[in-house]
């Protein structure tokens, strides 16, 4: 789902006001909107509320250094194009401020033309990065294996690098009720629009103090079983990323019901299984176990050695009764002990074969 075309945005923090009544005209000939902040602080802020496509920064901004603001404004934007207006008399700081992770630098006075060309290749540059965040986080969430958790948080890694979003987690129906399951903690307005999503069965959007929520259902054989949702600074972005994701997830969920479906109909076929174990071993073990009784008062008149061995077949009998009760306590659903973890083990490993396609090692069978 679109919503609509929003066209670059560029933050300049820079006080004298000669620059920005030349920028302005400049970039707006570019389509590009600016936002002019005067503090470092207030434009660190800012960014916390909305999102910019590049920054143009001055070198020196009375107390704060340019280079040190470019580094607090990449670790709240990652990626974020930068680019410096050097002052005739600074050119020397230029190869450093490409160095530190400018994108480029602009000289003062400000010359339109150069703006334009400079400008728009930081534009390219950085949407080219995002495309390639877009597509490794994409893989990433695709291609992971393992248990539902494992990549439902994936799933959630990726929808918050793909989308440039605070925080982002996976919600699914638990005990009758929209629950999330992954990602991070879920604030209001994320829980809000994902149940919103999910009523629906399409994605919903909901805005709010600079900040948007947005949200994907997860459907699996056409029915809504959770939902994938976002929470990012700035206008509403492209869906298209979280649909791809979504799919993803209910692909996981999917399995993960059929490996519990299966797992109820393996148990079920086990238990009926140990009943008829436990049946055929309960006859022999009690004459077993009457036949060493007996033989332990014969030999009690005797003692010695036969004595001693009569006591340890009878202590083996004993062990053997207690692996049987092991085998009905399963039939009942009460499996402990090693037998237990043993019949359970091989489950889980049947289970996973069957929901890996039947990938393997290379000594698989």
């Amino acid at each position: 789902m679109s919503q609509g075309f929003t066209p670059p945005a560029a933050l300049l923090v820079e006080g004298d006001s000669r620059v920005q009544e030349t920028l302005r005209p400049a970039l707006e000939a570019l389509g590009v909107s600016m936002t002019v902040e005067h503090r470092p602080d207030a434009a660190v802020a800012l960014l916390a509320r909305r999102r910019f496509d590049v920054a143009l920064l001055a070198l020196d901004l009375g107390s704060t250094d340019g280079l040190a603001l470019m580094r607090a404004l990449q670790a709240r934007s990652p990626g974020l194009p930068v680019l410096f207006l050097v002052p005739e008399g600074a050119r020397d700081r230029v190869a450093r401020a490409i160095r530190e992770g400018a994108a480029d630098c602009v000289g003062t006075p400000i010359v339109p033309e150069e703006v334009g060309v400079r400008v728009s290749a930081a534009l390219a540059a950085g949407r080219a990065a995002r495309d390639r965040a877009l597509l490794e986080a994409l893989r990433t969430a695709l291609l992971v294996s393992g248990p539902a958790a494992t990549v439902l948080a994936r799933v959630a890694d990726a929808a918050r690098a793909a989308m440039g979003a605070d925080v982002a987690a996976v919600f699914a129906f638990e005990d009758g009720r929209l629950a999330r399951v992954a990602g991070d903690d879920a604030p209001e307005p994320l829980a809000a629009v994902a149940e919103e999503a999910v009523a629906k069965g399409a994605p919903a959007v909901r805005t709010g103090e600079g900040r948007t929520a947005l949200s994907v259902p997860v459907l699996i054989q056409g029915a809504t079983s959770g939902a994938l949702a976002v929470e990012l600074p700035g206008p509403p972005a492209d869906a298209g990323p979280l649909t791809l994701l979504a799919a993803r997830a209910a692909l996981v969920m999917a399995e993960e019901r059929s490996g519990s479906r299966l797992r109820g109909a393996v148990g079920a076929s086990l238990g009926r299984l140990a009943i008829q174990i436990a049946h055929e071993l309960n006859n022999p073990l009690g004459g077993l176990k009457l036949y060493t009784s007996l033989l332990e008062r014969s030999l009690a008149q005797e003692g010695g050695r036969g004595l001693e061995l009569a006591r340890k077949v009878a202590r083996a009998v004993d062990e053997l009764a207690a692996r049987v009760a092991e085998i009905r306590a399963y039939e009942r659903g009460g499996a402990a002990g090693p037998l237990g973890q043993l019949i359970e083990s091989c489950v889980d490993e049947c289970l996973e074969r069957g929901t890996s396609g039947g990938r393997g090692g290379e000594g698989d069978a």
